[in-house]
């Protein structure tokens, strides 16, 4: 899609040059946001997750995969995943079963998954109960705050 626009695009770019900057613009910020990020603060010792709108089975994998081969990952570094920006749920219940079972997060690490909508708090609930098998040690909030000092942040 980068460089494209559509022909309604091109008419009103050719009337206003400036407007094909900005359609370029926005369709790379679209291209180069995933729904999924996070960023390693070795300092804090914590990995901060962000999901929103609607993320797919692809990229959480995709995140997972990225996250556990970081060079900057430590196993042992807490995690507060920010879930409150997800607008629909598009992951199984499987692969929510199967991502709680292959932890790479050390056991007993604490790691708080905030989760303002029903749908997302009730998966998130899911994943922490299955993940509690493998000696993880996961709770989910509604508040943000909550989390962080749950976390000692």
């Amino acid at each position: 899609m980068l460089g494209r626009t559509t022909p309604t695009a091109v008419s009103r770019a050719d009337q206003h040059p400036s407007l094909i900057s900005v359609l370029t613009s926005v369709c790379q910020r679209r291209e180069d946001s995933l729904p999924i990020t996070y960023e390693i603060d070795p300092e804090q010792k914590l990995v901060v997750t962000r999901i929103w709108g609607a993320a797919t089975e692809d990229e959480v994998a995709e995140h997972n995969r990225s996250l556990r081969t970081d060079p900057q990952f430590d196993p042992h570094y807490r995690q507060l995943a920010d879930l409150s920006g997800i607008t629909e749920v598009l992951v199984s219940t499987k692969v929510i079963e199967d991502t709680a079972r292959d932890q790479y997060f050390a056991p007993g690490v604490r790691r708080a998954f905030v989760a303002s909508a029903d749908a997302a708090f009730g998966l998130a609930r899911m994943f922490a109960l299955r993940a509690e098998s493998t000696g993880q040690t996961i709770h989910v909030f509604r508040d943000r705050a909550a989390a962080e000092a749950w976390l000692g942040l």
